[in-house]
């Protein structure tokens, strides 16, 4: 049964405020998910998911209720103008996003391949509200990041995208994949090819610099064209309106690659995800742009401390600077 009482769900947690305040937090908090939280995740696909059939849902699986909880209350709390309502909202998602997590688990340690339909589309989306809440949940990271610990950074970066890459396989493992399933609508099944292209500068040049410069062994120079291909429908200022999930789901869609890129240290790999975090941006989400910008300007400040690898660095480096500075302030 889900737990609405909050004086119970938070106990010792509320100090000194009064259940009955937070119970009304709590209240707008789930009345603000579905009139306007969930509209702001995603393209038009996803919002109508999460407007739909998510609030139906929450009510008959304990975890997805905490967890737009959460969610709600982490969106209330950035556009919060009063601190104490703010810091009430911080508690409510504090506490929710916890108890969302446990039930979560709970719930994913019942499944096999008997799931029903309902319960497996139910822990599919608690893995899509995990997504957007862990990109919401850590906005700041230092512009020296890469430069002090590589690894450390690429593990905080890539976290979302291990994430999203496992929605596939947890979809294949419940059997979530048939024609009743309330989340088809929301996983495309490849991308569309590029749209008509009128953009200056050009981003199909900008692509085509970065997999020139070839830094890397023969497999990673693959790999690093691989990558480039699967991003260059997303580029366009189009399909930010066309491919909004396509978008969205980039960095799962080509993790095992881009972990390995990244592990062999490419910097075409870093380049490359500069131009798909200026599309992410651009689609202005709010659980993401904050995280967005913060990796694009640590990424930016390594890569203009490496040692130039080829003679054409110089210039792919500036191409790739313009490029990413004519779609989006990044100190805005």
């Amino acid at each position: 049964m889900v737990q609405l009482d909050l004086g119970k769900l938070l106990g010792a947690s509320l100090q000194g405020r009064t259940a009955q305040n937070l119970g009304s937090d709590a209240v707008h908090a789930l009345q603000h998910f579905r009139n306007v939280t969930s509209k702001t995740l995603g393209g038009k696909a996803m919002q109508d998911v999460m407007y739909e059939y998510v609030p139906l849902s929450a009510w008959q699986q304990p975890f997805i209720m905490h967890m737009i909880m959460a969610l709600s209350s982490a969106h209330l709390r950035r556009s919060s103008n009063e601190s104490h309502r703010g810091t009430s909202y911080a508690l409510l998602e504090a506490v929710h996003w916890q108890h969302g997590l446990e039930n979560y688990r709970a719930a994913l340690s019942t499944a096999g391949e008997a799931t029903p339909q309902d319960f497996g589309d139910a822990l599919v989306t608690g893995t899509l509200l995990s997504i957007f809440y862990t990109n919401c949940l850590v906005e700041n990271m230092s512009q020296d990041a890469f430069i002090i610990d590589y690894d450390a950074a690429v593990d905080a970066m890539t976290a979302p995208f291990a994430v999203s890459y496992g929605i596939r396989a947890l979809r294949m493992a419940l059997g979530t994949f048939t024609p009743s399933s309330a989340l088809n609508s929301i996983f495309p099944q490849r991308c569309r090819s590029s749209p008509e292209n009128t953009d200056v500068p050009d981003p199909s040049v900008v692509l085509e610099k970065i997999c020139r410069l070839e830094t890397g062994s023969e497999d990673v120079n693959s790999l690093v064209k691989k990558v480039s291909d699967r991003l260059a429908p997303m580029m366009p200022f189009s399909a930010i309106d066309d491919q909004p999930e396509n978008i969205l789901s980039f960095g799962g869609i080509v993790y095992p690659d881009m972990r390995l890129l990244l592990e062999r240290r490419s910097p075409e790999a870093m380049m490359l995800l500069l131009c798909w975090f200026t599309s992410l941006a651009r689609m202005n989400q709010w659980w993401a742009k904050a995280r967005m910008k913060a990796q694009s300007k640590a990424i930016r400040r390594y890569l203009s401390t490496l040692i130039p690898p080829t003679t054409s660095w110089s210039e792919c480096l500036a191409t790739v600077f313009e490029f990413i500075d004519s779609r989006i302030d990044f100190d805005g």
